[in-house]
């Protein structure tokens, strides 16, 4: 279920910034606050460092759509392989 709701707010905020090439503060926060909420207490220290990376490739021109999902994959990977899958992912958006 909290998968499905970290999904949903990100396809929000795809959604609502995909005419838009840049990452404003708002897509920042929206991002932020539904890593952290799925992430869990143990792993929210992921969140802050993602968000920035995000805004990084963004300016390069990388997909939002990708970074959002690959981010999500490595806020919520419960293994070590899923979390350095999903940064593979991450990295070649």
């Amino acid at each position: 279920m909290r998968l499905k709701a970290l999904v949903l707010t990100l396809i929000i905020i795809t959604s609502s910034c995909g005419s838009s090439p840049e990452w404003d503060e708002s897509h920042k926060t929206n991002f932020l606050r539904a890593c952290r909420r799925e992430a869990g207490y143990e792993k929210q220290d992921l969140c802050t460092p993602l968000a920035v990376e995000i805004e990084d490739k963004i300016k390069l021109g990388a997909s939002k759509s990708c970074l959002l999902f690959a981010a999500n994959d490595i806020a919520i990977a419960v293994e070590p392989g899923q979390r350095e899958q999903a940064r593979q992912e991450f990295d070649s958006c």
